[in-house]
């Protein structure tokens, strides 16, 4: 038992040094073992990658300090490691899913990761299983993928054998992700989702509808009824070969991919936006896997919001009908007038979603001093990448409709037209706020002169992107 006694040596260590640079290769030499060995030990033992338990351990700390509102973010991220307010904004966000400095206003949302410790309790055996399917492909390889329920379903898609066109790009454009925004409320909340998917089940109908599947859909107080049922039904999927979509698990709740389990279900296996910590077992990757760092995440389902099980196929897809109803619901996704509550925030869509964050510029009350900036950069930073993705891909999108829906040329090409404006509009936000992150002055949003122009050309921006989606004519009355 040589090894449970080193890991809970390493994990003191670990605790009595959180605020030190502590580095796997120091650790395995405090318990006189080397570095590849104690890590695959440790993954084994707790569960978690050694790089990972600092930084969740890290992280909790830092939202205790926060939570009396007495510490500065910038001397918390700093004194846990971190180089700017802006990174430890965004891991605090990933892991709380607040902002460092909503953590006093709403220190009930704040989480916890205590400090592992290891009790052996034998009361029995069982044979240890692992399941992985195979060639499953990652998430985020391309970082222009900001949709992640689009990239989990290219993903599944892929593992399932089905056609190659049931790509991201079809799938941010059937769900109506290329064509819509969010705001959060209250103002500055940093959304990190991106995708309507998350939020609204009607996008999840549009992508199944369109790629020949019926599916399950199990919210979070389903899963929490029976956690046990859920987990079997998982590991049936797996057995079967099939995927199993989540939100949450990892990270923020964006949607991820489970395609193996181990420990009989114990530990879920899959990709997510941020699976970037290594293998926490070994130092090579499984053969059945394209790379290595993959999350195994025990108790997965205690921070999974929903799972998606995909179900029969009912029928061969039809890649044009899918794209030319898609077109069809430009208006209705551009203009959503649903307001998703999340207990203490709510999302807006569409046109809500443009004025809100165009008003919010003028809040001073948000831009005292620098101190304050943390949480708006990211915010609005969020934005822009929103906008800024559904451009990237609109061209590629309209082009592949016009090759598949002939039918549609002309309103294609009025389409591709109205779309020209609204990326002449972003570029003139990008370029008066010194490019997409304010790369010239990260101080900027300090000067209200300088946020009155923003906002009225962030306004224009969203007039241009309503204007381009009411080229589409309404639906005739039957």
């Amino acid at each position: 038992m040589t090894w449970i006694n080193d890991t809970q040596k390493a994990l003191h260590y670990i605790e009595n040094n959180l605020l030190a640079e502590l580095k796997p290769d120091e650790i395995a030499a405090h318990i006189c073992a080397s570095a590849s060995n104690f890590q695959r030990v440790f993954g084994i033992v707790t569960g978690f990658s050694v790089a990972e338990y600092i930084r969740l351990r890290r992280l909790s700390l830092a939202g205790q300090e926060l939570r009396g509102g007495q510490c500065k973010v910038l001397d918390t991220a700093l004194k846990y490691g971190y180089d700017s307010p802006e990174s430890f904004a965004k891991a605090f966000a990933r892991f709380h899913g607040i902002t460092p400095s909503a953590a006093k206003s709403n220190p009930e949302a704040l989480k916890t990761f205590a400090p592992i410790t290891i009790e052996m309790n034998i009361k029995g055996g069982h044979v240890m299983t692992r399941r992985l399917i195979p060639n499953v492909e990652k998430l985020y390889e391309n970082p222009s993928e900001n949709y992640m329920f689009p990239s989990c379903m290219r993903s599944a898609m892929g593992a399932l054998g089905e056609d190659a066109a049931l790509d991201f790009l079809f799938f941010a454009g059937v769900t109506g992700d290329l064509f819509t925004q969010l705001w959060l409320h209250p103002k500055w909340q940093y959304n990190d989702t991106f995708s309507a998917c998350h939020h609204l089940r009607l996008p999840i109908d549009y992508a199944f509808q369109a790629c020949g599947y019926d599916y399950e859909y199990v919210p979070k107080n389903e899963i929490e009824a029976d956690k046990h049922k859920q987990l079997q039904k998982i590991k049936e999927s797996i057995d079967l070969g099939v995927p199993v979509l989540t939100f949450g698990i990892v990270g923020p709740p964006t949607c991820s991919i489970i395609f193996g389990y181990d420990e009989n279900g114990d530990v879920l296996i899959g990709w997510s936006q941020f699976t970037d910590e290594p293998h926490p077992n070994t130092d090579e990757p499984h053969e059945e896997c394209v790379s290595e760092n993959y999350f195994q995440k025990r108790n997965g389902l205690d921070a999974s919001d929903a799972l998606i099980f995909i179900g029969q196929k009912r029928a061969a897809p039809c890649i044009a009908d899918g794209i030319r109803q898609s077109l069809h619901r430009i208006p209705s996704c551009a203009n959503r007038s649903e307001q998703t509550d999340l207990g203490a925030r709510q999302i807006v869509f569409g046109r809500q979603a443009f004025e809100a964050w165009a008003d919010s510029l003028l809040d001073d009350s948000c831009f005292q001093h620098k101190g304050m900036l943390a949480a708006p950069l990211d915010t609005y930073g969020s934005c822009i990448v929103q906008i800024a993705t559904n451009m990237h891909y609109m061209e590629q999108y309209l082009t592949r409709a016009a090759a598949l829906c002939p039918d549609m040329l002309p309103l294609i090409a009025d389409l591709q037209n109205a779309y020209c404006p609204v990326r002449d509009a972003l570029q003139k936000v990008v370029d008066f706020q010194g490019g997409h992150f304010f790369n010239a002055d990260r101080n900027a949003l300090l000067h209200r002169r300088f946020r009155v122009k923003l906002s009225a050309l962030v306004r224009k921006l969203g007039e241009s992107y309503m204007a381009a989606a009411a080229v589409i004519p309404p639906p005739q009355a039957p």
